[in-house]
């Protein structure tokens, strides 16, 4: 006959009531060794299978999305789940190049919509919490057909503000389901253990040798318990614990200085939502572009391949396009992205110094960079130019555009405007910059002056002066060529030799 106990103390009580038994009795026999030892690894051991759910028959959502493993487990966990395998090589690429954009909610919720997986749920009896509304915008979208594929990629979008959300209640109701099933197999084991022990101890009852060894025996079956008792008590304490921390209230919300209280992809779209309001519309901004015709007519007599550096939304590659280069694009804000690849643009999401790194050397004929060195620290932006330059190929063109600090009021308000400035750069610096790393045929374009009945009204060389000053262009342009091999070092040279040029401001932003 076995039996259970709910706590350690009625085990001790047990352990020493058998031990007296064992003393008193004349006739046992040698016990077989304890079956138990085997168990206490398994007790004491945290691992959990990261592809099992509690419950294979009704999965939890918060389990299938589970923020604490990799894309690749997540999908692995969700395929055998809804569809009883592992999810093929093709399946598996498809997500993960899904997952960044649209969020591990809308992943579940188009495989729920699987064919594959209504029939394996449907016989297997498998139910998941909230399928149908996880599922309806899915499903209504496959039934409007063209317009359908219209919605997609806002529906992604939205699916993952779904996602961010939802993410501090996933992960609390995450870990009460982890707490939860760790308690449950602890305390299984540890009855297990402890019926396991009760039945050795009852079996040594009845097993025995000749009384002058009874004796040493018994102190060996002491020791073993209390050694091992220890492990017990403190497995069991580890199981109270983790039960007790189930109805604990939730962690209080993060503060300022806990970390991040926006996450990226917010402020990825508020920026996207900015720039739409701030920067100008993308036909205005097209139109501003289509002023570098000299410099794009010059970078084609050295090829046709071009990067620019921050896309943003893409008015620079679309106008590229038009003129006969094969471009792409880099930047690191994930709604800038999707904005470009739902136009049909070539770019990726990523920092501009790894994007450059990755190029050949003398395999670009134009690359450019519009309102991005301002945002920049000076090493990165000084590394930013220096590979610009062993990229471009022999006469190929560089262009970096900035707002111009020359006008006061760009330099003390607009400027600002933008939360990511760091610092305005001023054209001398510009200009000597893409002097010593080696470009030649440097020169300094200005844009975007103020209306005329912004200015005071006047003539004299005092009025022209604070006309220039507050009314001048708005933004400027350093471009530069790459010399030929031999000039470069010439370029680097006299860069050097010359005496430290004197700040421009005094033009008044007037063009030079």
């Amino acid at each position: 006959m076995t039996q259970t106990f709910d706590s350690i103390d009625s085990l001790i009580g047990r352990l020493k009531a058998v031990a007296r038994q064992i003393e008193a009795d004349e006739t046992t026999t040698e016990p077989p060794p304890f079956a138990y030892r085997e168990r206490f690894a398994e007790l004491l051991d945290d691992s959990v299978d990261p592809l099992r759910v509690s419950d294979p028959c009704r999965p939890r959502l918060e389990e299938l999305v589970a923020a604490r493993y990799g894309d690749e487990v997540f999908l692995q966990r969700v395929y055998r789940t809804l569809m009883g395998r592992d999810a093929d090589q093709d399946g598996l690429s498809h997500y993960l190049g899904v997952l960044p954009r649209a969020g591990r909610l809308y992943v579940l919720a188009e495989l729920l919509c699987a064919d594959e997986a209504r029939d394996y749920l449907a016989r297997h009896g498998v139910t998941i919490p909230r399928r149908g509304l996880l599922t309806l915008p899915l499903r209504l979208a496959g039934r409007l057909g063209p317009l359908g594929r219209v919605l997609r990629p806002p529906m992604r979008f939205a699916y993952r503000l779904a996602s961010i959300a939802l993410r501090p209640r996933m992960q609390l109701l995450e870990r009460i389901a982890s707490l939860e099933d760790r308690a449950e197999r602890r305390d299984t084991l540890v009855r297990d253990v402890l019926i396991e022990l009760d039945g050795e101890l009852q079996r040594q009852q009845h097993a025995g040798s000749a009384l002058d060894e009874r004796s040493a025996r018994h102190d060996r079956q002491i020791d073993e318990i209390e050694r091992h008792q220890p492990a017990l008590w403190s497995a069991l304490q580890q199981h109270r614990r983790a039960v007790e921390r189930l109805v604990e209230p939730p962690a209080p919300a993060p503060t300022a200085q806990a970390g991040k209280l926006l996450d990226q992809d917010l402020m990825d779209a508020y920026y996207l939502a900015f720039e739409d309001a701030c920067r100008g519309s993308e036909a205005a901004i097209y139109t501003h572009l289509r002023q570098y015709q000299p410099q794009w007519e010059q970078a084609l007599e050295a090829g046709n391949r071009a990067l620019d550096l921050g896309c943003g939304r893409g008015e620079w590659l679309q106008l590229l396009a038009e003129q006969g280069f094969s471009s792409h694009g880099v930047d690191l804000n994930i709604a800038m992205i999707d904005h470009c690849r739902d136009a049909g643009f070539e770019v990726e999401h990523g920092d501009v110094i790894q994007a450059l790194q990755k190029q050949g050397e003398d395999t670009h004929a134009l690359i450019s960079a519009f309102h991005l060195a301002e945002h920049l620290p000076f090493d990165v932006l000084y590394t930013m130019v220096d590979e610009a330059h062993r990229v471009l190929a022999p006469g190929g063109v560089l262009i970096l555009e900035t707002p111009n600090p020359e006008n006061v009021l760009v330099g003390s308000h607009t400027f600002y405007h933008d939360p990511t400035h760091r610092n305005p750069l001023t054209p001398t610096a510009m200009t000597f910059l893409l002097r010593y790393l080696g470009f030649a045929d440097v020169e300094v374009r200005r844009f975007n002056p103020y209306p005329e009945e912004a200015k005071v009204p006047g003539d004299d060389p005092l009025t022209e002066r604070v006309n220039g000053h507050l009314c001048g262009p708005q933004d400027f342009a350093v471009v530069g060529r790459k010399a030929a091999p031999a000039d470069t070092r010439a370029l680097r040279a006299a860069s050097r030799a010359d005496d430290t040029p004197t700040d421009d401001t005094s033009s008044g932003g007037t063009q030079p």
